[in-house]
């Protein structure tokens, strides 16, 4: 039966579910549900596979959300994009209430906020469907006992209504039973790699930049995890900060929480990084300074700056910030991304130390942190981001004593909590540092030719990895331009 039919259920039959009053119950739909979703399709299409294997064109009460649906699950399984200038085509000239097909589509993808309830959505319209059908059931279910004779047995009965309530359950999509069997779930991942293969599903990840990487992390920054970036000071968990989150705001929405350095501070950082050109420095310290900067110099900030507007970032400073100052800065952007059609997709906070936690734990230092880092993971996973928090390590490392200064993620500072909540621990860690020290105390020849070769040397260890591989990745860093790199950088 479908949605139109259901809405017209008998008279008789409403009255009888309205407890003999004549005015009758209304029948469950939701219409905003039905165009928040149509509208997350239009302005996203990935959208659509947040609901497509449980959501059918019948299950919308409205025959036009029917048809709509219907197109543009057709366009999006055969790799085109759907649009609202893509669909009109299939969708004649119908009227939508006084208004045209692509006056509708226009507002129902102007009226969309965000993607990431499109399952909530999808779940909602199936869940409605549900219940008109269970109303057809008890429809029939009332109509038969009323005209059954005396020869027709109750079991029967019975029998027919129990069938038609387990055709009902098994109508009910595996996410709403919190798994999938076997081979449900094996069907249903050997189509997600197949689409993932033709190109018919977007990959969710967003690049760092850093090949090695994205390689080990299966592309980059995973939504709904929680990714740990640590080191000590000096180490350059800013100047990686700055570059990977520069890197990935070419390809999705990036939030900076910077509680730690000032504005002036971060963005000389970004525009350094922008600016690099090997054997013409344009530290950062100069930039905030101002002063001194040749027509050369201008020039290259000014290039700098108009290829990091076209960037996808956006920086908020707080210190201290608060959990809900993250979150409602995080749901923020995601609604003014979504006016330009930009998904958020990854949330820097610079760092730890400056996160105020509630006053649950207050003075027990290992309980909060274990609550931010808690809160941290669930607000990854809520809205559809990955976060990325920048933390300290345990003086440990620090000491002469321990031979490999490399750290671990056992090193992480204050709670495990942090090395048990993330989904990846990423550990910067510069020999240079060290070998800048023993060459200031002891002056020695060796240590200083050793400095000179490792100046520009940064590992970037993999502690932890729930997506592969830990890997050590060796890369090229430039601690006064605030840049790192694969390689030796090139050019502008």
């Amino acid at each position: 039966m479908s949605g139109r039919e259901v809405v017209q259920l008998s008279s008789a039959l409403q009255r009888r579910l309205s407890g003999g009053h004549a005015e009758p119950r209304a029948i469950p739909h939701s219409i905003d549900a039905e165009q928040a979703l149509l509208g997350a399709i239009l302005v996203n299409n990935d959208a659509y596979y947040r609901v497509s294997d449980f959501l059918l064109a019948e299950h919308f009460t409205e025959e036009a959300h029917q048809k709509i649906y219907s197109v543009a699950a057709s366009l999006i399984r055969a790799g085109t994009v759907a649009t609202p200038i893509t669909m009109k085509t299939y969708l004649g000239d119908a009227d939508f209430g006084g208004q045209t097909v692509m006056q509708y589509l226009a507002r129902l993808a102007a009226d969309a906020t965000t993607v990431i309830n499109a399952g909530a959505y999808g779940r909602t319209i199936h869940d409605l469907a549900l219940r008109r059908r269970l109303i057809t059931v008890g429809e029939d279910l009332a109509e038969r006992a009323c005209q059954a004779s005396l020869d027709d047995a109750p079991a029967a009965l019975i029998e027919r209504t129990e069938e038609a309530l387990l055709d009902l359950r098994a109508a009910v999509p595996a996410g709403h039973l919190d798994g999938r069997s076997a081979a449900e779930g094996g069907a249903w991942m050997l189509e997600r790699v197949r689409g993932l293969r033709d190109g018919l599903i977007a990959s969710t990840a967003i690049p760092s930049g850093l090949v090695e990487l994205d390689r080990a992390t299966n592309g980059g920054f995973q939504r709904g995890e929680l990714w740990i970036l640590a080191g000590r000071p000096g180490m350059g968990k800013t100047v990686a900060m700055t570059t990977l989150s520069r890197q990935a705001a070419r390809e999705a929405g990036v939030l900076v929480f910077q509680a730690e350095v000032t504005p002036e501070q971060q963005w000389a950082r970004y525009l350094a990084d922008l600016a690099y050109r090997p054997g013409h420095p344009l530290p950062f310290g100069r930039i905030m300074a101002g002063r001194d900067l040749d027509d050369e110099e201008i020039w290259r900030l000014e290039e700098a700056e108009k290829r990091f507007a076209r960037l996808h970032l956006h920086v908020e400073y707080h210190s201290p910030v608060s959990m809900a100052q993250i979150a409602f800065g995080v749901k923020a952007e995601k609604r003014r991304l979504a006016r330009s059609g930009v998904r958020l997709g990854v949330v820097f906070i610079d760092y730890l130390k400056f996160i105020s936690a509630s006053d649950r734990y207050r003075g027990q230092r290992v309980l909060e942190i274990g609550e931010i880092s808690g809160g941290l993971k669930q607000l990854a996973k809520a809205e559809d981001i990955c976060v990325v928090l920048l933390a300290q390590l345990n003086r440990e490392v620090d000491k002469e004593a321990r031979l490999d200064r490399r750290p671990g993620k056992e090193d992480l500072r204050d709670s495990g909590e942090l090395e048990q909540d993330a989904d990846a621990v990423l550990l910067v860690y510069r020999e240079a540092v060290y070998l800048e020290r023993k060459f200031k105390a002891t002056n020695d020849p060796e240590t200083g030719a050793r400095l000179i070769d490792k100046q520009n040397s940064l590992e970037l260890i993999l502690g932890k990895n729930r997506a592969g591989p830990t890997p050590t990745l060796h890369l090229w860093c430039d601690m006064a331009h605030s840049a790192i790199a694969q390689t030796t950088r090139g050019g502008f």
